[in-house]
């Protein structure tokens, strides 16, 4: 393949895999030999294992109209220092949010019910416009998880709409539809998920991966008692496209106050732990963190850390400290491949990240962000690749 260079041609390929995408996008224009290698699935998969990967912080300044969102990438290291900053297409009409990061590609939408979505890479700046899914007339609410199926190779947007309406709430299954990638087309599951309503808040965090398996907080109406739920792990196969149950602890599972979210916590590509994030609204207000070392095992669950908010301190016993100002529940953002929790604090008005060391016992103020009001909406890890490199139809240039 390349006779007329001095290194063998495994020695090239194994030095072209350690390139930086955005050369090879350049090299794939040298030759047709070229192009076929670097476009070759097989070579955009060894290529991205060797790419170094950043956390992505989504932020998003309220002083500005319209709003000015910024997306950093961070290094990995105890302070999150900056790196360099990510371009995503501003083709939408209005603020749009990243919702998923798989594999180098990002997943981006706008509005609470998920209608306009794009599929993007920005590190070749392309990116596939999906069509509009179904729009329910009623007040529902959506969410879309966004992952990769090995055995079809293919990419997948799993789009999860729950009724919100008085006599439907908590007591239906949500209606569900699957993009395909590979076919540019939704498609309606039907009624394969089970009776349940996700729990929103925490959204905007990354999903919680374990095995190529997606997982959300979940919850459903239980009994005559309309403040009576009955939480649980609601989880769906990419690759068989079924939905799946995880059981959680009784004191977790079975709650009486409407005022109760427990969502899954997703975040860094070596995290092979489910992890949750429960707060309680009540007053005192609580908040837990969870961990089941053992997947699908409930006896493996084990609360890691336990945070108190009264009036407008955050006490947090295990550690010894607190911390004033404080309006809200911390918002669980991610978990970090070191193991630690990133978590954003509403701080006066301004949104403040903190790093969480549950075995060092360490809470770290990251320093992160202006004055004023500035939010992380996203935190998840990225990094880059070649994918949508080889795809030819439907792709626009930004």
């Amino acid at each position: 393949m390349f006779d007329n260079l001095f290194f063998p041609n495994e020695i090239l390929v194994e030095i072209l895999h350690r390139l930086p995408a955005k050369s090879l996008v350049r090299f794939s224009v040298v030759c047709k030999t070229w192009r076929s290698l670097i476009t070759n699935p097989s070579f955009i998969s060894v290529h991205h294992r060797h790419s170094p990967w950043f956390l992505l912080l989504q932020l998003c300044d309220e002083r500005t109209l319209p709003n000015f969102l910024h997306y950093s990438l961070r290094r990995d290291d105890p302070f999150l220092s900056h790196s360099s900053s990510l371009h995503l297409p501003s083709s939408f009409d209005c603020e749009f949010s990243v919702v998923a990061i798989c594999n180098g590609l990002v997943c981006i939408t706008t509005g609470e019910a998920c209608l306009s979505l794009i599929i993007c890479n920005p590190c070749v700046r392309r990116f596939v416009r999906l069509p509009r899914p179904r729009d329910y007339p009623c007040f529902y609410d959506a969410c879309v998880g966004f992952g990769f199926d090995s055995r079809n190779c293919d990419y997948k947007v799993v789009r999860i709409s729950c009724i919100m309406d008085d006599e439907r709430f908590g007591f239906s299954a949500p209606e569900v539809e699957v993009y395909s990638l590979l076919t540019g087309f939704w498609r309606n599951l039907g009624a394969v998920a089970p009776v349940c309503t996700l729990c929103f808040v925490g959204r905007d965090a990354p999903h919680g991966f374990v095995n190529g398996i997606i997982h959300w907080g979940a919850k459903r109406r239980v009994g005559d008692d309309d403040n009576g739920w009955y939480y649980f792990v609601l989880s769906f196969d990419f690759e068989d496209e079924v939905f799946g149950e995880v059981v959680l602890p009784e004191k977790l599972a079975n709650v009486s106050s409407d005022s109760v979210t427990v969502t899954v916590v997703g975040g860094g590509y070596e995290k092979k732990d489910v992890t949750v994030y429960c707060v309680n609204g009540d007053s005192p207000c609580s908040c837990e963190i969870w961990v089941m070392k053992e997947y699908g095992v409930v006896e493996s669950w084990n609360k890691v850390f336990a945070f108190n908010l009264r009036g407008f301190c955050l006490e947090a016993p295990w550690l010894g400290i607190t911390v004033t100002g404080v309006t809200a529940p911390p918002a669980a953002l991610c978990v970090r491949n070191g193991g630690e929790v990133l978590l954003l604090m509403d701080e006066a008005g301004k949104g403040c990240l903190y790093s969480l060391d549950v075995e060092g016992k360490r809470f770290t103020d990251l320093q992160i962000g202006g004055e004023g009001y500035t939010w992380y909406l996203y935190s998840g890890y990225y990094s880059e690749s070649l994918v949508l490199l080889n795809k030819a139809s439907g792709l626009v240039s930004y």
